[in-house]
């Protein structure tokens, strides 16, 4: 008998000699597709990243005559348990993530399942259109799955759902045949239009469709108009109301609805032609303010009378959340303010929009409602949306052990019902003694209701389950749906039977097995395994968790600092939710960006260590396994996610715990020993300086410099000054009171001390006593190889070294970003003392410290506030780069700040992602060319804006700028020197 083991060995091998797209079957991969954003947790058995069409019907016919299950999944943001499984798991993502085609006038486009839905509204954009319905996950969910679920938005009340907006796919059904649905009449639904340009093949599922599925439909249509639930939105169950139109020239079919909310379970969708709508002239926003959630709902049907394009609910726990969170929020509440509702109207124009909040006005006044308060401008209008906007991220970063679970998250009534629903949930809640948040899309009564449960606690999980049993048969008793747009799933398949009923149970049972006649596709979602009357035990929440009571850790000795159970609640905190994935609107993560793999997004990474600790993959060795390697490399440690992370997981720190654990059973290649020692490597150079600047140049020599160091021959690298800054210059830097303890870092000290000098004459010439304290380069490379020990003792003699100047009240400044970041952010970690964190507090980015001095310093003199424009008959053009360490220390943007001071200069702000170098990176022979692949958006925007010269701090991100671009790339305190007439 086959073993699961050889079993799973066979199928990757025999899938690799089948498919040009990716096969991963290992351990590690296998762990990181185990769970989406929901609360479900299966092993899949493996994972297949397809590049094209063809790759998806060799592996269905593959899976088909193995009997082997298939389950899609877009970028895994579901809520619902909709794409894990147990079978292959098939990536859209990686590689069909392309837009296809798009109509002249953009009113339709095709594209790949796995293009992300912000993205084709990008694209929409240069055509005046976007792509309708607006998920919070629009940045990274992808459009297949928005059509697994039918998924929908805030506009959903004005647009409707993806139903509504897809006009055909292309579908490869559970027997390999390729389906072409689109709308067209009945009589019209023969073999050839219906499958494409070649004859329909005897026998296929392709020509089953007209013939079987649609008379099937058409049988039931009386039952189905009697026991569809009363809502205005739906993705639970099958469409099938959908499917069939009577209109005056005849019955029309539109079989590609079929697919739409059916997560997969009937076929594997490969294209779609996309309805694109023209992008409204002006749209306006209000607040309405009321005195209790119940309030609000009463005046839901009064609101929608008037159209409104958006009505969102938000209840008192999740604003005073938002209080918390953002103070201003409390000056725009009156008082009694219980429960807000952001009602949103669209008009070809300003004053057909202002007649609308009129009405609203008038229809309120008098009523429940204590207040309307209407933006004012682009800029409030985008503060009140990021009210709504920042439920998940809010939720999702509340403390403690409970968490806002989502299980009745999805509950959709009609809108006349709401009222009575919030009622009824705060009732039960009270009753219950749940803590609970409300929020959603009061407008088409989809309301997001969110319970403060901890997902290990038998008692509390206890209560999930009564909690969704009762409001369950309620909905039910309104005619609502239990999902309105994030779908059944494993979560709530068992519920289907009961919400819908025998008969309308059975005509899903009947399609599932017409089209999918084996279970091959996505088995128990939609209809659960066993058809016959859920039992107790099927109809529970509580399986395939991924906590639940059994979960366990196992003991840990972090190597950085982690106080108490920190480093397993920091790898827990990560809730799966697929933000990381962005890959538009946020910097994080740059190497997702450019490889579009799980393995690289910080949810990977929080995935794996927690599969460590839980003991799925063996806590012992682990940390020590190269395929756990190939996960951690490809963090760059740049920073990003942990600023963008809704649940602010600290993945950085994690990884550079994880690289630890690593080095400490491997002492690394020759390349990593070497760029994991910078300070060794410059002084070896210093001693033979002229030879190695001529090495570093030379073609032929730089053939053997890679064969030895492993640095890429094409890298360009700065050569080594003869004499280091610190040689040059020591102590004080005048006789008055020291007030700066100036850190110049390895590369201004090694490669331009010019540079240095610029700094220290930038702050003397703002009347400032420069100290030039003993130290080392920041340790950075030391911990992103790994190198802890070494990385510790950096830290503390640099720490010990500034210590005396920061405590007679100097402030520690540095114009390297790293270097900044290192003092403030990791040498905690490595160094946990008192002295540790004095000296992080002390510590601040040269523009940072510029910017708030000359503002705190009214005082001046003309000299140190005068500023001198370029000698240039035109305004010089500076593209200013944000590097990545200085946007993760959350400081804006001094250096571009100071720039714009500079009279004559237009300065523009590149606001394109990481360069891509990461330090030392970039310069291996194995990560050259990914690097400049990450790079890639800012290069191209470097030669749209087309500058005269671009300005960033980091002193890696220039040399990777200059390379890439062939433009001067400077620090920007070396335009500042200039401009004092001292540079």
């Amino acid at each position: 008998m086959t073993s699961p083991e050889d079993l799973r060995i066979q199928v990757a091998r025999d899938l690799r000699r089948r498919l040009r797209g990716d096969v991963e079957f290992d351990d590690v991969t296998l762990q990181l597709y185990a769970t989406d954003a929901g609360l479900n947790q299966v092993v899949p058995l493996g994972v297949v990243s397809p590049r094209d069409t063809e790759d998806v019907v060799r592996l269905v016919e593959y899976c088909a005559g193995h009997g082997i299950s298939i389950v899609p999944r877009g970028a895994g943001s579901g809520l619902a348990g909709g794409a894990v499984g147990a079978g292959i798991q098939v990536d859209f993502t990686r590689y069909m993530n392309r837009i296809l085609e798009v109509a002249p006038d953009g009113s339709w486009a095709r594209v790949q399942p796995g293009v992300v839905m912000a993205t084709l509204n990008e694209h929409g954009r240069n055509y005046g259109t976007f792509f309708a319905p607006d998920p919070s996950s629009e940045n990274y969910c992808s459009l297949g799955g928005m059509i697994g679920t039918n998924s929908s938005g805030a506009r959903s009340v004005a647009y409707g759902g993806t139903i509504d907006h897809v006009l055909a796919l292309q579908v490869v059904l559970a027997d390999a045949s390729v389906l072409e649905a689109e709308s067209r009449p009945v009589e019209r639904l023969v073999g050839p239009e219906l499958v494409g340009p070649e004859q329909v093949r005897s026998g296929t599922l392709a020509a089953t469709l007209p013939h079987q599925v649609l008379p099937l439909i058409d049988a039931h249509q009386g039952v189905i108009r009697d026991s569809l639930p009363c809502v205005v939105k739906n993705c639970s169950g099958y469409r099938v109301e959908a499917i069939l139109e009577d209109t005056p020239s005849g019955q029309v079919a539109h079989p590609q609805r079929l697919f739409v909310g059916a997560e997969g379970t009937l076929g594997l969708v490969t294209e779609a032609t996309l309805r694109l709508v023209p992008l409204p002239r002006r749209r306006g926003i209000a607040m309405v303010y009321f005195p209790s959630v119940f309030a609000c709902g009463e005046a839901v049907p009064a609101i929608l009378a008037l159209r409104p394009s958006a009505a969102e609910i938000m209840d008192a726990r999740f604003l005073a959340l938002v209080r918390r969170h953002d103070s201003r929020v409390d000056a725009m509440l009156p008082p009694r303010t219980d429960t807000a509702l952001l009602v949103e109207f669209e008009g070809d124009d300003e004053g057909t929009v202002a007649q609308k909040f009129a009405e609203l006005e008038r229809q309120l006044a008098g009523g429940p409602a204590l207040g309307v308060v209407r933006a004012r401008d682009a800029q409030e209008t985008a503060r009140l949306w990021a009210v709504r906007k920042s439920a998940v991220a809010l939720v999702l970063r509340m403390p403690g052990p409970r968490r806002a679970l989502p299980f009745i998250e999805d509950i959709t009534v009609h809108p006349t019902e709401v009222a009575a629903y919030v009622d009824f949930l705060q009732r039960l809640f009270d009753r219950r003694r749940v803590e609970a948040l409300m929020y959603g899309h009061v407008g088409d009564g989809n309301i997001h209701t969110r319970p403060l449960l901890d997902p290990k606690d038998a008692s509390d999980l206890s209560t999930m389950q009564a909690l969704f049993e009762e409001v369950f048969e309620y909905v039910r008793g309104v005619r609502g749906t239990m999902s309105g747009e994030h779908g059944d799933g494993l979560l709530r398949t068992p519920y289907v039977k009961d919400m819908y009923g025998d008969d309308i149970y059975s005509l899903f049972c009947q399609l599932k097995r017409t089209l999918d006649p084996t279970g091959l596709l996505n088995p128990g979602k939609k209809v659960a395994l066993d058809e016959t009357s859920p039992t107790a035990e099927s109809r529970s929440l509580l399986k395939n968790l991924r906590y639940g009571p059994a979960y366990r850790t196992f003991p840990q000795r972090p190597v950085l600092h982690f106080s108490g159970e920190e480093y397993e609640r920091e790898i827990e905190k990560c809730h799966g939710c697929a933000q990381c994935k962005s890959v538009v609107a946020t910097t994080m993560c740059p190497t997702y960006k450019a490889t579009r793999r799980e393995q690289a997004s910080p949810r990977a990474k929080a995935n794996l260590l927690r599969a460590i600790i839980s003991g799925r993959l063996d806590p012992l060795t682990s940390y020590g396994q190269s395929a756990v390697k190939a996960v951690t490399d490809y963090c760059i440690v740049c920073g990003m996610c942990a600023v963008e992370c809704p649940s602010r997981v600290n993945i950085p720190k994690l990884m550079l715990e994880a690289k630890a654990k690593y080095r400490a059973v491997h002492r690394g290649d020759r390349t990593e020993r070497l760029l994991g020692h910078p300070e060794n490597t410059y002084r070896l150079m210093r001693r033979f300086a002229p030879l190695a600047g001529w090495a570093l140049q030379n073609p032929t020599s730089r053939c053997l410099v890679e064969l030895v160091t492993g640095i890429d021959r094409r890298r360009t690298l700065p050569s080594v000054a003869r004499r280091t800054f610190a040689d040059q210059a020591r102590g004080a830097r005048n006789g008055g009171r020291i007030q700066v303890a100036y850190f110049y870092d390895l590369y201004a000290n090694y490669n331009d001390p010019p540079l240095a000098f610029q700094v220290v004459r930038v702050l003397e010439a703002h009347g400032l006593g420069v100290l030039l304290p003993p130290q080392r380069p920041s340790g950075i490379p030391e911990m992103l190889y790994g190198y802890a020990q070494e990385a510790a003792r950096v830290a503390r003699f640099n720490v010990e070294s500034v210590l005396p100047a920061v405590t007679s009240g100097a402030t520690l400044v540095s114009a390297e970003p790293t270097a900044t970041f290192a003092f403030k952010v990791h040498y905690p970690d490595y160094a946990p003392t008192r002295e540790s964190s004095v000296v992080a507090e002390a510590t601040r980015d040269l523009g940072e410290f510029l910017v708030r001095y000359r503002s705190d310093h009214p005082d001046l003199s003309p000299a140190a506030r005068a500023l001198q424009g370029p000698n240039s008959p035109r305004p010089l053009r500076i593209a200013y780069h944000l590097p990545c360490h200085l946007k993760a220390q959350d400081i804006g943007s001094p250096g571009r700040d100071l720039l714009a001071e500079i009279p004559d200069v237009e300065v523009i702000d590149l606001a394109a992602g990481c360069c891509g170098m990461a330090g030392t990176f970039g310069l291996k022979r194995d990560t050259y060319d990914f690097s400049l692949e990450v790079g890639s958006p800012l290069f191209d925007r470097i030669r749209e804006v087309a500058p005269d010269l671009i300005a960033t701090e980091c002193s890696t991100c220039r040399l990777q700028i200059s390379e890439a671009t062939g433009l001067r790339t400077v620090h920007p305190v070396t335009l500042l020197a200039q401009s004092y007439g001292c540079g």
